[in-house]
């Protein structure tokens, strides 16, 4: 690792680079589902493997240790979160994701009193938080406010195309993880939410639209090789550190239920990126990407792509995985006991 990545700012990239607040945000789900693989871990071992830790002292250490990391990351998080609610740079989307795991962390708690687990004083804080920002960031649709939240969505994707080509700092990303980044964004954001409010194909044409009419830099002429697009954008990533944040931005490392409707595109950037953090080579990532993430029907990529059809499939995917993942929010809120909403539960 060379010494500029050493240095890599997390701060100085956030500014850059769009969703990676939404990120950290849902890895605030892998603490809460690591806090109750604890609590379970500690619940499975055997009869004397438990008498064992008893007389050892062994379970006691464990647990006070375990307890006092976990306060100290609510306070962090909590502080970190309420940062958030003032800044205003996620989206509504991560936000009731995010809602629901705390609101299921709550239920779990409320069964089982564990030391191992988040207090449920510091839940019901994070909750609350949250609910503050599922306010900001979100709302239900009626009909009085589609004008409104399509004005709403027009102007979040304007803001989000102007950071796109003119991202102040600069993080150096290529052009294609940049334009799937950019997509990604506008639909988990007022875009999406008008989008599956029935307005999808008005919000795809828009974005696709201002993607080929005005890039950052100029497109590509012709037809391109997908495996050669992958391997320049996996080689032309600054160091490891970006291609794993890359990666992660597109869904590695968050639980599958929250990643598991991402295209096949989108899903080869994504691995292409882990492989060659993992040591592989730009173009052995690329192809070996190609093959984990290609399909049948919809799932197919082709071998090359002009630049229209590579946009439209980037905009096609990032919007059908948000409206995939809107579903399962929805799902999960019709089969809620009193049929609260998970974003703006308590």
């Amino acid at each position: 690792m060379t010494a500029p990545e050493d240095t890599l700012s997390l701060e100085i990239v956030a500014r850059g680079v769009p969703l990676v607040d939404d990120r950290l945000l849902l890895e605030l789900t892998n603490d809460l589902h690591t806090a109750n693989d604890l609590a379970r871990a500690g619940a499975r071992e055997g009869f004397f493997a438990r008498l064992l830790g008893r007389a050892t002292g062994r379970d006691r250490i464990r647990e006070r240790t375990v307890r006092d990391r976990m306060l100290s990351t609510q306070k962090l998080t909590l502080r970190w979160l309420t940062h958030l609610s003032e800044r205003m740079t996620v989206t509504d989307l991560v936000v009731a994701e995010v809602s629901e795991e705390v609101h299921d962390a709550k239920k779990r708690i409320e069964r089982v009193e564990t030391s191992t687990q988040w207090s449920a004083d510091a839940i019901g804080e994070l909750g609350a938080v949250l609910a503050r920002l599922a306010s900001d960031t979100g709302r239900f649709l009626s009909d009085h406010e589609r004008r409104l939240a399509a004005l709403e969505a027009r102007t979040a994707m304007d803001a989000a195309a102007r950071r796109w080509r003119h991202p102040r700092p600069d993080p150096g990303l290529p052009w294609l993880v940049g334009a799937v980044l950019l997509a990604r964004e506008v639909a988990s954001g007022p875009a999406g939410t008008y989008a599956f409010s029935g307005g999808e194909a008005l919000m795809q044409r828009q974005l696709t639209e201002r993607m080929l009419q005005d890039p950052p830099v100029p497109w590509f002429e012709g037809v391109k090789s997908l495996p050669a697009m992958l391997t320049t954008a996996v080689r032309d990533l600054p160091g490891e550190n970006h291609r794993l944040m890359v990666a992660e931005l597109l869904g590695l490392g968050v639980a599958d239920e929250l990643s598991d409707a991402a295209g096949p595109l989108t899903s080869a950037l994504a691995r292409a990126a882990e492989l060659a953090v993992e040591g592989a080579e730009a173009d052995e990532a690329a192809r070996a990407a190609l093959r984990d993430s290609s399909g049948s029907g919809d799932l197919f990529l082709p071998s090359s792509l002009s630049v229209e059809q590579l946009v439209r499939r980037i905009v096609a995917e990032q919007f059908a995985e948000a409206r995939q993942r809107r579903i399962r929010l929805r799902k999960l809120a019709e089969s809620d006991d009193g049929g609260q909403g998970g974003a703006g539960r308590e």
